[in-house]
């Protein structure tokens, strides 16, 4: 799975302290099979990864069928998809075309 780490268009690569805690706000771009990417702290340019939000990014106006979820674990960014069937979100599988907006707090 390819995913690419780059900062969001609108924003510098922001990064603050608040107190002994920092913060980062990346754009994260899957392409291709998706099998889950891989966000560690370094990747970040943190020590700790504490707290990761994520934001889809919807392209042309549209909601994305996915929801992104970081995986404290396995440090992971996976994305989950609705079966339609009622029942929880599945892990996505197949090809991903897909943006996340992330801020991550660690130090």
């Amino acid at each position: 799975m390819a995913m690419v780490i780059s900062v969001p268009g609108n924003a510098s690569d922001m990064a603050g302290v608040p107190g002994n805690t920092k913060y980062v706000v990346k754009t994260c771009t899957f392409s291709g099979t998706y099998a889950g990417a891989s966000l560690t702290p370094t990747l970040l340019g943190l020590e700790q990864i504490h707290l990761v939000l994520c934001s889809n990014e919807a392209s042309g106006g549209a909601n994305s069928a996915y929801v992104a979820q970081y995986d404290y674990t396995n440090e992971t960014l996976d994305l989950y998809v609705a079966s339609g069937d009622g029942n929880a979100l599945e892990e996505a599988s197949g090809t991903v075309a897909e943006v996340v907006r992330i801020i991550a707090f660690g130090r």
